[in-house]
């Protein structure tokens, strides 16, 4: 297992030092698709930020066990040096195919990152497993018996070896700290931006408001707060001035443009609201910014799409895939997007391009897009094949913001309100009840900043006695559909149901 922690240790000085992805990152993909759908939400609902380095730790830990029953075998073996050599093949000819990155992952630096990698665990091994056998007979001019006893030596040496193992071990959890970075954080305020009940029923984090009303969330999320979901343990982090978008497929004019070519088109700014389809009821993966873009339509105008085409294909940076149907992709609703509350994209929202739509939750909205190619079918994206819905359509959704999942309030007037948001469809009306449902009072609906944002939502409630009271709320959007009140979970379509919180209101 000591030799495990060397093979670690050099992969991710390699991380650390020149940005090489590891192993774990190098097939983390594949371990994603092959944990089933449903599986994926609850671990992302319950462990939320904690899961990237959660599982980046998982499959360090797993790497250095492999090494330990790799020194089992070669325990047995009488030519041991071998394994190494064969673990460096099995990895680059089978483990990163199969994991779907290719043939040592296309790259003649993984490769040699690899090799020494597993050259570090064979010595490694050699080193600390293999030691000579103490001497039985005293040296010239020993006089305590002591010093020849060959529990002694084989003691001393056990320390030395014991320390070793040690320090390799720490080295591997500092440079797995070091690497993981910022993992396991949120961004800054991220769980404040819609609070929720967390598992167990305990209160949401603290509220962030405006000056308008204690009980609604700023109209537009700040940037370093818009929440992130992202299936990479580390995102790609792209130079805009080496960044290329190719369009090609079935169209008459494929063609390549930079970064310069995209920013120098007519720009559209839009406000518009991002919910992650994973969001449980209740949940904080929604926000909303003001997004600055050009028209994907336009583009694929000028390339002269053929009459043949049905779908759009995006490939990304760091592997995801994704499509939409020609018809939304024309849309002039759809954006190529470059920045974000007038400020470049930041690298974990897509730098420095993404696609930005309107009716969709978030993963129809690829990030740092590489690819466009136009097809005349449609093949599965990422997600897709992991069974969540092909459409992916926001669900019309609605939110308690305040007052808090078992808060405390003062007799007299106490203000309820929060967001509300059905993607492009809108949102016409929102009722609240602070009776369980018995009853419903419309809430005043404050002006959304676009037909496709969330609508903040406020009401007046005077509670008549002390007491425990079970506040809901639903939604109906512009096609005049009601919420569904039934609970669902996300997979593999969205969540659906009637966020309610408790409340208890002082004698």
């Amino acid at each position: 297992m000591a030799g495990g922690c060397a093979f670690v240790v050099i992969i991710l000085l390699a991380r650390v030092l020149f940005s090489l992805p590891t192993l774990p990152e190098l097939v983390q993909d594949r371990l994603v698709l092959l944990l089933p759908g449903p599986a994926f939400s609850f671990a992302l609902d319950r462990l939320r930020y904690l899961g990237k380095p959660l599982l980046f730790g998982v499959l360090l830990l797993l790497l250095t066990l492999v090494g330990g029953l790799g020194g089992v075998a070669m325990s047995r073996m009488r030519r041991a040096a071998t394994l190494p050599v064969l673990a460096w093949i099995a990895i680059g000819l089978a483990i990163l195919p199969l994991a779907g990155a290719g043939v040592f992952a296309g790259s003649v630096i993984i490769a040699l990152v690899n090799l020494l990698a597993c050259a570090a665990y064979g010595l490694a091994f050699r080193v600390l497993y293999a030691p000579s056998p103490p001497s039985s007979t005293p040296a010239v001019g020993v006089t305590h018996v002591e010093d020849v006893d060959p529990g002694n030596h084989a003691a001393r040496y056990d320390r030395r070896r014991l320390l070793a193992g040690a320090a390799l071990g720490i080295a591997a959890i500092g440079l797995a700290w070091r690497a993981a970075g910022r993992l396991s954080a949120p961004p800054a305020g991220a769980a404040s931006t819609v609070p929720s009940t967390g598992p167990g029923g305990t209160p949401a984090s603290p509220l962030a408001v405006d000056s308008l009303s204690a009980a609604v969330p700023p109209a537009v999320t700040p940037s370093e707060r818009f929440y992130v979901v992202s299936k990479n343990l580390f995102d790609p982090d792209l130079d805009a001035d080496k960044w290329g978008l190719r369009i090609d497929g079935i169209v008459d004019r494929p063609r390549s443009l930079r970064f310069g070519d995209i920013a120098a088109l007519p720009s559209v700014r839009a406000p518009r609201t991002l919910e992650c389809i994973s969001n449980e009821v209740g949940g904080d993966l929604i926000s909303n910014g003001l997004w600055t873009g050009t028209r994907l339509g336009d583009l694929l105008r000028e390339a002269g799409v053929r009459a043949a085409a049905t779908h759009v294909l995006f490939t990304c940076a760091d592997g995801f895939t994704s499509s939409l149907t020609l018809t939304q992709a024309t849309d002039p609703s759809i954006l190529l997007a470059y920045q974000l509350d007038d400020a470049p994209l930041p690298k974990n929202h897509g730098f420095p391009v993404r696609v930005l739509g309107t009716a969709t939750y978030g993963m129809k909205n690829p990030k740092w897009v590489t690819r466009i190619e136009v097809a005349s079918a449609n093949r599965p994206g990422f997600w897709q094949q992991q069974g969540w819905d092909e459409q992916a359509i926001v669900q019309t959704m609605s939110v308690v913001t305040a007052p808090d999942n078992n808060a405390t309030v003062s007799p007299g007037t106490t203000p309820i309100g929060g967001i509300a948001f059905a993607g492009d469809r809108g949102v016409t009306r929102v009722e609240v009840s602070t009776d369980a449902g018995s009853t419903w009072t419309d809430a005043e609906l404050l002006p959304s900043l676009g037909p496709s944002t969330w609508t903040l939502w406020r009401l007046q409630w005077r509670p008549e006695k002390p007491g425990s009271y079970l506040i809901v709320v639903r939604a109906t959007d512009g096609t005049g559909a009601v919420q569904p009140a039934r609970r669902t979970t996300p997979f593999p379509v969205g969540a659906t149901g009637y966020h309610q919180v408790h409340v208890r209101v002082a004698a």
